[in-house]
């Protein structure tokens, strides 16, 4: 594979060390928290090889077919990393660890058209910690608060803490999904979680999924293994034909969700990877 770094990649990696090593504050909030949470996003994908394609719903369309998101508020903003504690809301157990806010986004996981609020909390100490790399929390929650008020929060207990790569409608009822990105050493997983009745439940890789692609009930990127992105609202994963020279050839699948259950298609054609691209025809 064609190894060249990402030129978006270094402009948020530089834009990120510019303002972690700002003396005085930090005057642009907003363009501190994308740079930082782009920063991870590619951290934990690059492990897979896919450091040129990990920006969601930038670059060219692939071939493959992916549902019609919708895109206010289906689709997330950018997830902030400010180290706040959740409004409205406990910020821990009453045995627990003061928790904050870790990651955040807005979407609509109900279908009822209204923009719902989704975070990510950890225990307060580790929230500094992890804005730039990544990180082993004893304490890591997804939580969802409606717009209705219904709120529910599912608990990873120890885990690494992840980030919201994005909310994309991945069975096409007009609701959010929530994917999450994790990522530990060389390898990364995406995991999808849906709102089911009243509640926020894992949807995983249904039972045959090529082994290559899935782990740990989740989308796996590993070197020489697979790779997987959000594109164009869609989820999707790639892995290598064999043929090594340029462009690098890639099978690729999309991933949908059928009650609960992710289940991948595989596009017809090989595709391939050039950078700065998502695959695409050859």
């Amino acid at each position: 594979m064609n190894n060249t770094t990402d030129p978006i990649f270094e402009a948020l990696d530089r834009l990120a060390r510019v303002v972690d090593t700002n003396p005085v504050g930090d005057p642009m909030p907003g363009i501190t928290r994308k740079a930082r949470a782009h920063r991870r996003r590619v951290t934990a994908l690059a492990a897979g090889g896919g450091a040129v394609v990990v920006a969601v719903g930038v670059g060219s369309a692939s071939v493959v077919d992916f549902p019609d998101p919708a895109r206010d508020p289906g689709y997330a903003n950018s997830p902030s990393t400010s180290p706040t504690s959740a409004p409205n809301t406990p910020t821990s157990s009453p045995s627990g660890p003061t928790l904050a806010e870790y990651d955040r986004a807005r979407a609509d996981v109900d279908g009822d058209g209204a923009a719902d609020i989704i975070r990510i909390r950890v225990p307060k100490a580790d929230v500094k910690e992890g804005q730039d790399v990544s990180m082993v929390s004893k304490d890591v929650r997804l939580q969802v608060e409606l717009a209705a008020g219904a709120t529910d929060e599912l608990r990873f207990g120890e885990a690494l803490a992840p980030t919201i790569s994005g909310t994309p409608d991945l069975d096409g009822n007009g609701s959010a999904e929530v994917v999450l990105s994790f990522s530990g050493g060389d390898a990364a997983w995406l995991k999808v979680f849906t709102w089911d009745g009243d509640t926020v439940v894992q949807a995983e890789p249904a039972t045959g999924s090529p082994a290559d692609l899935v782990a740990d009930g989740g989308i796996y990127s590993a070197p020489e293994v697979a790779s997987a992105a959000l594109v164009d609202g869609g989820l999707i994963s790639w892995v290598g034909t064999g043929d090594t020279s340029a462009p690098y050839e890639v099978r690729v699948w999309t991933w949908q969700l059928n009650e609960k259950r992710l289940v991948a298609g595989e596009a017809e054609q090989v595709q391939c990877m050039t950078p700065g691209q998502y695959p695409k025809p050859c």
